[in-house]
């Protein structure tokens, strides 16, 4: 049985999501990055960068976030488009998830919740680019259900979970219409439901956009 390191993060949370759309069998294994435990020796053996979440599939560990969601999507066998442009673009999209949307909003994060002294020097030059990001990802949707077409795929998983918790990074998605239908269509699969219960109601993912 696969079994997921993690805990209440964005990164674990796009895991979740596509082991639920899987119907996959795995064990939770809850790592609690706040007291430090992926510092630990026992952890550091398995993902050596100390980061969370991790995959353990047989006596492979696979680690970075997207990169689990594109294993597991060709292990599984799902959400890989066979249209080559259409391939393409989700892989586009999750090197921009990866470079651009979740570097800058978790600096929103840490900057707006988590540091002891906010810098808002710094919060209005991230939510500058967070508000770039959500405007390039509206006009993206634009006649499209999903993020690369009628296809929902790991892109659109990639991208949903820092977009769940706009209100909660005081972001405002008002007149992105195309993103508001995306994040309901995404909110409402039953996969998408199980894995933020999953993460229990004290988490911060338990927020009613």
């Amino acid at each position: 049985m696969m079994q997921l390191f993690g805990y209440d993060t964005i990164n674990t949370l796009k895991v979740l999501m596509l082991l639920m759309e899987t119907d996959a069998e795995f064990e939770f294994v809850p790592i609690n990055i706040r007291a430090g435990e992926q510092h630990k020796p026992e952890f550091l053996d398995i993902n050596p960068a100390g980061k969370v979440p991790v995959l353990r599939d047989g006596s492979q560990h696979q680690t970075e976030s997207n990169a689990i969601l594109m294993s597991l999507a060709h292990k599984m066998n799902w959400g890989l488009p066979e249209d080559p442009k259409e391939y393409g673009c989700m892989i586009s999209w999750l090197f921009y998830q990866a470079s651009t949307q979740g570097p800058h909003f978790g600096q929103i994060e840490y900057w707006n919740k988590l540091a002891k002294q906010p810098n808002t020097q710094a919060l209005t030059h991230l939510r500058t680019i967070a508000n770039r990001t959500i405007q390039h990802l509206d006009d993206q949707l634009k006649g499209r259900q999903f993020i690369c077409g009628k296809n929902y795929s790991i892109a659109d998983i990639s991208l949903f979970p820092w977009l769940h918790i706009h209100d909660h990074l005081g972001l405002t998605i008002k007149g992105a219409n195309n993103l508001e239908l995306w994040l309901e269509r995404i909110g409402r699969r039953p996969a998408s439901m199980k894995a933020l219960a999953f993460l229990g109601s004290n988490s911060m993912f338990d927020i009613k956009n």
